[in-house]
């Protein structure tokens, strides 16, 4: 008798260990589907009367105080991850360019560029890193004054085309998108909880804002390969910018309206 009650005591506690391995797993993914879903959800809002063209711009330049911006926007901005070829040996080399990716998305729309090569992408990145390491001594978690530097010195912007929001709001965020500007804005990574992040998730990071809808914020997130229109909750995106200082920046040349 204490044999067999020995037996179904062990028996129910690898059943109860085993519970609390399969547990976050589970949890872990249906936070994935659940995240999935709400991107699904704020994208299928957007309509093709949303994407922002000329006309539209046309429309919303003509409040000159205050523009009055539509209810949504998206910015067709071509996406890839930090890594470009999402492999370990690309994340090896990658794993803190984040801000160099942000900023040649926001550079490809810029430039009409509709669909990026990741080779190109990943020699470009390279390059950024190696202009950082000549001019600033090393390559490292770098700021909006110094991702200006960046853009002059790397990509041959003038001063005034590259602008920074200081302590950007959602509205100013939302107002550069309606008029046609993609924002590379700062987040604190893990505060966004992205599932597809390695886990614990970033601490700095930077992404580029696309597109918004009346309560989620559209992003080419480059901190996984999954990152692509991922949206995030107005008020989540705002609490992560805030912790990193909100200073944004948005690429301003006439190229980008003249391409509209």
């Amino acid at each position: 008798m204490n044999k067999r009650k020995l037996l179904m005591g062990s028996l129910l506690l690898v059943a109860v260990s085993s519970g609390f391995l399969v547990y976050p797993r589970a949890e872990q993914y249906f936070y994935r589907q659940q995240m999935e879903k709400e991107n699904i959800e704020t994208l299928q809002k957007i309509t093709s009367k949303d994407v922002v063209t000329k006309s539209a711009l046309e429309s919303i330049q003509a409040s000159v105080l205050k523009p009055v911006i539509p209810e949504k926007a998206y910015l067709e901005v071509p996406f890839f991850c930090q890594a470009p070829m999402t492999n370990d040996a690309s994340w090896d080399i990658h794993h803190a360019s984040c801000e160099e990716a942000a900023v040649l998305q926001a550079v490809y729309y810029d430039t009409g560029i509709k669909e990026a090569d990741l080779a190109k992408v990943d020699k470009t990145l390279q390059d950024m890193i190696a202009w950082q390491e000549k001019h600033f001594g090393v390559h490292k978690d770098i700021h909006a004054d110094s991702i200006k530097m960046l853009m002059v010195g790397f990509f041959g912007y003038d001063a005034d085309e590259i602008a920074i929001m200081r302590k950007a709001s959602i509205y100013d965020i939302k107002q550069q998108v309606a008029l046609g500007f993609p924002v590379v804005a700062p987040t604190y990574g893990r505060m966004l909880k992205n599932p597809f992040y390695k886990q614990p998730g970033p601490e700095y990071h930077m992404v580029t804002v696309i597109g918004y809808t009346e309560d989620r914020i559209i992003t080419n997130d480059v901190g996984t390969k999954r990152g692509k229109d991922f949206s995030y909750p107005l008020e989540i995106f705002k609490m992560s910018m805030d912790k990193e200082g909100a200073d944004a920046l948005v690429i301003r040349s006439k190229r980008t309206i003249q391409k509209q």
